[in-house]
């Protein structure tokens, strides 16, 4: 399964990657692959009704979860727990390439509010 062909922005400066399941008709879970440009962010925001885990393909940058910042580069995995408000900045002069896996939490519906940069 391929994801849509275009890419689109979410969260502010992160554009959606096309990613494909070469061996699942059916996906068994969402994951989603994102690049943060130079000098971009993933806008703050906050979920319920799932926990998002961050993994960082290249690239470098400083992930917010609630009030604790982390420096990340290629390797680091961020869990963003649900409620929590999360964003990211690409502070480098490099592309910075996350994939993003959704892990649903409970029987709250999943929703995404922006909240700023």
């Amino acid at each position: 399964m391929t994801s849509p062909t275009h890419s689109n922005m979410m969260h502010g400066g992160a554009e959606r990657l096309p990613i494909r399941w070469v061996n699942a008709a059916t996906p068994p879970t969402v994951i989603s692959r994102y690049r943060v440009a130079p000098g971009q962010s993933v806008s703050l925001h906050v979920h319920t009704g799932k926990a998002e885990n961050w993994v960082i393909v290249s690239g470098s940058g400083t992930v917010r979860v609630g009030d604790a910042s982390f420096n990340v580069g290629e390797g680091d995995i961020v869990v963003t727990p649900p409620t929590v408000p999360h964003g990211l900045t690409n502070h480098s002069d490099m592309p910075l390439v996350f994939l993003n896996i959704v892990q649903p939490t409970g029987d709250a519906p999943i929703t995404s509010v922006e909240l700023g940069v």
